[in-house]
């Protein structure tokens, strides 16, 4: 027995040693050792007594990140068709923090609050549906706003306000499956008068808008998300000139959030590069992580932090962009996105595999790149929730 665990025993619960901390939220990116205690971060020093841990794991030559936050997924795991088990797919990807993008409306949301999420070790939030039953049968009628009696605002405003810190706001689907033309304007109406009553913030979903999205990004100001923002779809964000619509300009000028919500055929590689090269890089990244297709590939955070670094992005501004960007736009920067000593005791432990990887989409279009993050290790509140290919634990249902 050491000295310090006579006088003292340990004093953190876990020490990760020997890896190098990047963490865009404070700007450190150097070679340091992280400690957890009660489920928040306790120190980060360039190097902690592993006798002063009750475990400790050596990641030397890897690299620690705050634990990733997904903006835009569905895990209303059983009350949609296409919803996901969220620890199998953010936990083992670096991602602690998982935020359902409007799987659930105010007429049954409760079910996903007080059952689904509670069985997962994620940290799960959401926005909830204009439409007063979400997603539930969007895979038989193809979206939740064919009628808009579906649409209570006040309902909609009052329970967002009933769960703070669970509701951080409202999404609203602007497809052309998911409500008609002559609808659109009248939902987003809606969807604003709810946001604003509630003080929180509104998403829309705008990949294969049956409006004009100029038309759509009118109802958005700072601090709203433009989820889909970066699709390939013929009201993209691109003139067909390939030219940024100035309304998207004045739009991001103005705090929009410019959001990827991946999903395979929602991210069109091709307007990514466009938007870049014209200074419109993405202001978050997310999954929208859902069953899809047999022929569709859903990417989960970690290969999306290393598609887009690809890209072009450097790593530190794609992981900026999957930490404490997503932690601000929720408004839970002082707890969340990052590794300063008090804050939650997420953390991300990644090999940076390098080699040939290819990353697609649903246009056709190919990323290929030399450097690809893989989970080694996820800690959740403090705790080792993946390693190595496998859950630790799973919540109880």
């Amino acid at each position: 027995m050491t000295t310090a665990e006579q006088n003292h025993g340990p004093i953190y619960d876990l020490a990760l040693t020997g890896g190098t901390i990047m963490d865009p939220g404070q700007g450190l990116n150097g070679r340091r050792d992280i400690a957890f205690k009660d489920g928040l971060v306790a120190n980060i020093a360039e190097r902690i007594d592993p006798a002063l841990a009750a475990a400790t794991v050596d990641v030397t030559g890897k690299l620690i990140t705050p634990g990733l936050i997904d903006l835009h997924g569905h895990f209303f795991h059983g009350g949609t068709g296409s919803a996901v088990s969220a620890d199998q797919n953010c936990l083992s990807a670096g991602t602690t923090t998982g935020v359902d993008a409007g799987s659930a409306g105010f007429a049954n949301y409760q079910a996903m609050r007080d059952y689904v999420f509670p069985a997962h070790r994620t940290r799960l939030l959401a926005f909830l549906h204009i439409g007063a039953g979400g997603l539930t049968l969007n895979r038989v009628l193809g979206g939740g706003l064919h009628d808009m009696a579906v649409i209570d605002a006040d309902q909609t405003a009052d329970h967002v306000k009933a769960n703070p810190g669970f509701l951080f706001g409202v999404k609203v689907r602007m497809h052309t499956n998911a409500v008609a033309p002559w609808n659109a304007h009248e939902a987003m109406k809606k969807t604003r008068e709810a946001v604003d009553q509630s003080g929180s913030r509104l998403m829309v979903h705008v990949s294969g808008t049956p409006i004009p999205l100029p038309e759509v990004l009118e109802y958005l100001g700072p601090g709203d998300i433009c989820t889909h923002a970066f699709n390939g779809n013929p009201e993209s964000i691109l003139t067909q000139k390939g030219k940024l619509r100035p309304e998207v300009r004045e739009a991001a000028d103005r705090g929009v959030i410019m959001d990827v919500a991946h999903a395979g055929i929602h991210c069109d590689v091709e307007v990514v590069k466009a938007a870049m090269e014209q200074g419109l890089p993405p202001t978050t990244i997310s999954t929208d992580i859902h069953i899809g297709p047999p022929d569709r590939t859903v990417y989960l955070m970690n290969d999306l932090v290393s598609k887009f670094h690809a890209l072009g992005m450097s790593l530190e501004d794609a992981l900026e962009a999957s930490t404490s960007r997503p932690a601000q736009v929720l408004g839970l920067q002082e707890t969340i996105g990052s590794l300063a000593p008090g804050m939650a005791g997420d953390a991300a432990v990644f090999d940076l595999r390098e080699g040939r990887f290819v990353w697609h989409d649903m246009a056709g279009h190919n990323v290929e790149g030399k450097v690809r993050l893989d989970t080694f290790l996820t800690v959740r509140a403090g705790q080792v929730a993946w390693r190595e290919g496998r859950l630790l634990q799973m919540g109880e249902c």
